[in-house]
């Protein structure tokens, strides 16, 4: 099977040549394969942020889609590097918790190990398994390429250290997850955990030393530089800066606690 679609997450950035190395290989390989750049500007080694948006993307694409993630502070340690089928995708990556928010939606089948080296590059480098071994093994899955060639069932230990929501005495408590490049802070609380009754105007929103009363429809609902919440396209609650950087007006930064008192 020629052809394919391999979506590619990574921390790598653009200015550097990596990612269009690892395309190089990948088209040495499956010279008809589609590439689609995820992302690359994950914050280094921040493994949380690349699983939080693959999470969040990795729907919208059509099945049989290989999805390649590659955040990977442990590369060239004992860390394994895993291969994953689900009923309607593939997964590559390291098996350090960077798909683990997809598998609670999208339960793999079939898991392996990559410790075959049959279909690695030659020559392994210690500090880019991702050009050497996971670019040619998405390449070969998008052939047609089984799992099983690639190396033995595995059972993932690689996990993140996600604090849960909790929900409880008329209060919703979560954190940061995310920060994407406009400033936007992104929470843990998702739209489904904020009771109907209460939702949009009969909330208050507690974050640093920071008070936001009700959730605002979309970031124009309010006049320049005020700061709001609101539910973003990932379906989470988020706080946003009309026209401006949530982050900068606040000095918020990841793992922030966030509370939602329901009124």
């Amino acid at each position: 099977m020629d052809g394919g679609v391999v979506t590619i997450l990574t921390d790598f950035g653009v200015d550097d040549p990596y990612v269009g190395i690892m395309k190089g290989v990948m088209l040495n390989i499956n010279p008809t394969i589609r590439l689609i750049d995820l992302t690359h500007h994950i914050p280094p080694q921040n493994v949380r942020a690349g699983a939080f948006i693959m999470a969040a993307a990795y729907s919208f694409f059509p099945e049989k889609t290989v999805h390649l993630a590659i955040v990977d502070p442990g590369v060239g340690t004992e860390r394994r590097l895993i291969a994953a089928r689900s009923k309607k995708y593939f997964f590559v990556g390291p098996d350090n918790g960077i798909f683990s928010l997809v598998w609670n939606h999208e339960k793999p089948e079939e898991i392996v190990s990559l410790d075959n080296p049959e279909y690695w590059l030659e020559n392994i480098s210690s500090t880019f398994h991702g050009r050497d071994i996971m670019a040619p093994v998405a390449a070969y899955i998008s052939k047609g390429v089984e799992l099983s060639k690639f190396g033995e069932s595995y059972a993932p230990v690689g996990k993140l250290p996600w604090s849960p929501v909790i929900i409880e005495h008329g209060k919703i408590r979560g954190e940061i997850i995310y920060i994407d490049r406009f400033g936007n802070l992104v929470t843990s609380i998702r739209v489904q955990d904020i009771p109907e009754d209460n939702f949009p105007d009969k909330v208050v929103i507690r974050i640093g030393k920071w008070i936001i009363r009700g959730i605002s429809r979309t970031y124009g609902d309010a006049s320049p530089g005020s700061l709001i919440a609101l539910i973003g396209s990932y379906g989470y609650l988020e706080i946003a800066v009309t026209g401006g950087s949530a982050q900068e007006k606040t000095g918020l930064s990841w793992d922030e606690p966030v509370e939602v008192s329901l009124l």
